[in-house]
């Protein structure tokens, strides 16, 4: 198992793409933060360092591109069969690629800490890391951590999503169409289902819910008074933490069903 993920490891860092992701990660960063200076250049480095430049939707984009292209390459250049001749069950394939993937996304993260971090202090008003911030008096690392490790929880579904769509779909590109379309179109979707929530209190359960997840971040800092949006998603962070992991991991097993039952004949 551990030589399949460092071979997929390998696999990824062999690829130009997978280092201009995380170049463009880093520039755009640096120019949303020279943005912010231009317009509100009396921000203090800790206010936008504190939610990771708001760049995490970015992270998240990448990895999709990353989950997507994982398996449906394999069938579109038809080295799956080169690769189920190995001494591994599908299941180990499987699980090594949504693995290197989120490894992909910790590597991503660790880039977008520190990218976020140096730009907030270089363009705008230098601060450290531990001073407090808005956020109950809680040190601007301590609250970025918990943004960058929230968003860890949405990527687990986003790679469990999208990995279920390049396992169905052979084309790679088509995969990486609907992945990304996926991740946009779900605050569309949730948009919708907030009105139906309205009426329908049991649709607070849906998966798209539970993409409001960092809007309840003041919440558990226990900073209610900075909560980011008006609307009320009626569950708590962690209800919809753990509801997140419980439709990853049945997302995950219907996946690796698929993936063990697809005829490879017909890639």
């Amino acid at each position: 198992m551990l030589t399949l993920i460092k071979n997929e490891w390998i696999k990824l860092t062999k690829k130009r793409s997978t280092w201009i992701m995380l170049l463009l990660l880093v520039l755009m960063t640096f120019g949303l933060t020279y943005v912010v200076r231009l317009g509100s250049p009396e921000i203090g480095a800790n206010d936008l360092f504190a939610s990771l430049s708001d760049m995490t939707s970015f992270l998240n984009l990448f990895v999709v591109i990353v989950a997507a292209s994982s398996v449906a390459e394999e069938f579109s250049r038809g080295t799956i069969k080169f690769l189920l001749i190995r001494p591994f069950s599908r299941s180990q394939i499987l699980a090594a690629k949504a693995i290197n993937t989120f490894l992909f996304a910790l590597l991503g993260t660790a880039v977008l800490l520190i990218s976020s971090l140096a730009a907030a202090n270089l363009f705008l008003a230098a601060e450290s890391p531990f001073a407090a911030t808005g956020y109950n008096g809680l040190a601007a690392i301590l609250v970025a951590l918990v943004f960058a490790g929230t968003n860890l929880l949405l990527i687990v579904f986003y790679i469990a999503l999208t990995i279920f769509i390049s396992a169905v779909i052979r084309s790679q590109s088509l995969a990486v169409g609907l992945g990304l379309g996926m991740l946009f179109g779900s605050s569309i979707i949730n948009s919708i289902m907030l009105f139906a929530q309205e009426k329908y209190s049991w649709l607070k359960w849906n998966p798209f819910n539970f993409m409001n997840i960092k809007e309840q971040i003041p919440s558990l800092l226990n900073s209610p008074d900075m909560q980011m949006t008006a609307f009320d998603p009626g569950l708590g962070y962690w209800q919809m933490a753990i509801g997140i992991l419980v439709y990853s991991v049945l997302i995950y097993l219907l996946t690796n069903w698929l993936f063990n039952k697809r005829d490879v004949a017909l890639s």
